[in-house]
């Protein structure tokens, strides 16, 4: 059967664009904005994936650039026929720019196979603020995964070494279950780093007071993990959290 393919990329520099390329189902739109940061917005126009498909995204802020980039939407992963899909992201950082990847949530139906990386090369003086958002099924539906095969891989290499490694994988799930999170859907991975990032712990943790979340900072890094029992409690925590911690707005994208 017909797959989709799609690879796209960009790259600004501290002036604005310098490098776009964009192929297949991958786009990426460029919308006006009135801030210090620019902003990339990434769209799969095959509308999901599923087994087969294939996408890769690079992002890159050269020197003393800032550059966010997001989804226009949630990823929707279905039910796979044959074979898993794969999504490759590779975000790379020069000396004192700022690199934001906050895409929307990707949402994983009974039946999807989906295996993704996230790669990034970043110097010491840069700063990234890096999330990903994943939900286990369609809780309106009343759909409990149990049929489900995900394996999403961050690495993230400062000055060409490995500082952080994580990896979440599952192959079959009952969402009921200690190892999958006592029945909570929807779950969030972020991470900053940044050469005050030890510093801005207090911060953070003052921000998810109330939430179901924790955090913690070493080396040049601060990591948090938020839990909900859906999508909607855990998009409004995250919100709130970002607009605290970034101190300017979000994306417009999220509040279509």
């Amino acid at each position: 059967m017909q797959r989709a393919q799609g690879r796209s990329a960009v790259r600004f520099k501290a002036a604005g664009l310098s490098h776009l390329f964009q192929s297949g189902c991958a786009k990426v739109l460029l919308p006006r904005t009135y801030g210090g940061i620019n902003e990339a917005v990434i769209i799969n126009t095959s509308g999901g994936v599923t087994g087969g498909d294939r996408l890769e995204f690079s992002g890159e802020a050269e020197a003393h650039a800032a550059l966010c980039i997001t989804t226009q939407a949630a990823e929707r992963v279905y039910r796979a026929s044959a074979g898993e899909a794969r999504i490759i992201n590779d975000l790379t950082l020069g000396k004192e720019a700022r690199l934001e990847w906050l895409p929307q949530e990707t949402i994983l139906f009974e039946g999807s196979r989906l295996k993704r990386q996230l790669n990034v090369s970043m110097a010491q003086s840069s700063v990234l603020l890096a999330l990903e958002t994943l939900v286990l099924g369609r809780a309106a539906a009343g759909e409990t995964l149990r049929d489900v095969g995900f394996n999403d891989q961050w690495r993230v290499r400062r000055e060409g070494e490995l500082i952080y490694a994580d990896g979440l994988r599952f192959q079959g799930l009952q969402a009921e279950g200690l190892a999958t999170l006592k029945g909570a859907r929807a779950l969030t991975t972020l991470l900053y780093v940044a050469p005050d990032a030890e510093q801005r712990l207090p911060e953070a943790r003052g921000l998810i007071k109330g939430m179901d979340a924790a955090a913690s900072a070493w080396n040049g890094m601060l990591a948090v993990r938020f839990v909900a029992p859906d999508l909607q409690p855990l998009r409004a925590g995250l919100t709130t959290f970002l607009r605290g911690f970034r101190g300017v707005e979000l994306p417009r994208v999220w509040h279509m």
